[in-house]
């Protein structure tokens, strides 16, 4: 990917979310598109992102974008109570059905054991496909409009 495709997901994402969820601090690569709300280091712990897998970690076993929320506290324990605040009642989460392609648990890579997320793998066709970047926009909005309400009364408690 470039940092044109993630460039043209944060333009078009912004256009997706309404005005109070359009001020996020964001960070842009070639690989990624991290957003997250307040003005803190530690604000992004709890972040949005799309970005770019290769085929060793994405579990449709080629080159895909993860779309979701990352959860990135040091503490294991942190991120856990985050999730389990996501999944409130116990069961089928409320989020679920706004998300019907979202997984909830560990990150996929080497910090498994402590991050986790609630994230989606869409294949990559490769960067010639000119919707690949709004669709991308389109999903992460749907991630941000749906989990940061549910978000936002439990960070104070982590």
């Amino acid at each position: 990917m470039s940092r044109g495709f993630f460039d043209q997901v944060d333009d078009e994402v912004r256009g997706f979310l309404g005005p109070s969820l359009r001020r996020y601090q964001a960070v842009r690569s070639g690989r990624l598109l991290k957003l997250w709300y307040g003005p803190r280091p530690e604000d992004a712990l709890v972040h949005f992102e799309v970005q770019q897998v290769g085929p060793r970690w994405s579990p449709l076993r080629g080159p895909s974008l993860e779309i979701g929320l990352h959860l990135e506290h040091p503490d294991p324990a942190a991120n856990d109570r985050l999730l389990a605040g996501l999944d409130d009642p116990p069961g089928r989460p409320a989020w679920a059905a706004a998300l019907p392609r979202a997984v909830a648990g560990p990150a996929i890579g080497p910090r498994a054991a402590a991050w986790r997320r609630v994230s989606e793998f869409v294949p990559m066709a490769g960067e010639g496909d000119p919707e690949l970047a709004s669709e991308a926009a389109e999903s992460l909005a749907c991630y941000v409009r749906t989990l940061w309400p549910l978000l936002l009364p439990l960070i104070g408690e982590v």
